[in-house]
């Protein structure tokens, strides 16, 4: 027999009131991918913490279903008044093995952001850019890009000479943002496709890397463009991750919590800027296009769903479970993301779970119409 609420216990009681509060943050959080930071910026923390709300309602509904059944409607009916949302965050497509590509017509696309060929601790060896290599020649990307791109000018760090013998084409764009006689960083597309034009978007005015570029390229009588994006960095440095990383189990200092979020805050009203200047691009793109890289930024951002607006997410059509791209320690999440016009039918979605840079790369097997 089902309890009235004036029958529960004081804990359950303490219960229901948080799980009110929490139940509340998450529909709250479902209007951060349509909220602009620029108009609201508060709305975009809900919506990066959107997969701990999610976890932490999870969590109510068993615990009511183990008490009292009839409260678990509460966390529950809210978790799927949000099914798009979480359809972004979890896949619920069939789990596909990693294969080869179905058809040589098909295009396999592949992203990376390869922290300039250092191990996510920051350490750079020669096995950490040999074993990326291995992984490149393991998925036979026919176009990729690759944000945060290192090479020197000659010697064994020549890596777009190294690319260009181990993707066996000469056809590449690489943009250098932060350069000095020997040592150039950028973005960088390489592709098995003919470039017959590329060019670049400024997505700011220092010499980060935090730009897009873009490729034309010509498959068999067809012309297409892809667009290598890497969006604002957060900027977190050692300090902040340590503090992060200590919530767990110390009390949170309120000046340290106004630092990294204020990182975050200017990080999604970079990002919102930053989006709108693509899609207008886009906007007037004569021919079916691909955008891949790193948003840094979630699923149930701003960011990610208004350039997801008229496209395809791989993820989304293919994606299965829950997948993070980043390797680092925040946000431990998917942040990085390939989508396409769709002109494109989205063959497959792979992440390769290797701990060689900060980020996984991600591939899909895309088939143009």
């Amino acid at each position: 027999m089902i309890r009235a609420k004036s029958k529960l216990s004081f804990f359950n009681k303490l219960v229901l009131y948080i799980n009110y509060v929490f139940a509340f943050s998450i529909l709250i959080s479902y209007l951060a991918p349509v909220t602009d930071p620029k108009n609201f910026w508060p709305i975009a923390f809900f919506g990066i913490g959107y997969p701990i709300l999610l976890a932490v309602n999870v969590l109510f509904i068993i615990y009511w279903a183990i008490n009292v059944r009839i409260y678990a409607f509460i966390s529950l009916v809210c978790i799927l008044v949000g099914w798009k949302v979480l359809n972004n965050n979890i896949g619920f497509n069939k789990s596909q093995p990693d294969v080869a590509k179905a058809s040589p017509e098909d295009i396999r696309m592949m992203a990376y952001n390869v922290h300039q060929f250092q191990k996510f601790n920051f350490t750079k060896t020669e096995s950490t850019r040999s074993d990326i290599f291995k992984i490149i020649d393991e998925q036979k990307p026919d176009i990729m890009v690759f944000e945060e791109f290192y090479t020197r000018s000659k010697g064994k760090n020549d890596i777009i000479d190294s690319l260009k013998r181990l993707l066996k084409t000469d056809q590449f764009y690489f943009e250098a943002f932060d350069k000095n006689h020997d040592d150039k960083t950028g973005l960088a597309i390489f592709t098995k496709y003919a470039i017959v034009n590329h060019g670049m978007i400024r997505l700011n005015n220092d010499n980060s890397d935090n730009q897009c570029i873009y490729a034309d390229m010509q498959k068999g009588d067809k012309t297409i463009r892809v667009y290598c994006v890497h969006l604002q960095s957060i900027h977190f440095e050692s300090e902040d991750y340590v503090y992060l990383d200590s919530l767990s189990h110390e009390r949170p200092s309120i000046h340290k919590s106004k630092r990294v979020g204020g990182k975050l805050k200017l990080a999604f009203l970079k990002h919102s800027e930053q989006v709108h200047l693509i899609k207008d691009h886009m906007a007037k793109c004569p021919y079916p296009y691909i955008v891949a890289g790193d948003f840094n930024d979630t699923p149930t951002s701003y960011a990610v769903n208004k350039m997801a607006q008229g496209l395809k997410n791989t993820f989304y059509e293919k994606g299965s479970g829950l997948v993070k791209t980043y390797n680092g320690d925040f946000p431990n999440f998917q942040i990085d993301f390939i989508m396409c016009s769709p002109v494109f039918n989205v063959l497959n979605y792979h992440v390769v779970e290797r701990k060689l840079s900060d980020h996984y790369p991600i591939r899909s097997d895309l088939q143009l119409k």
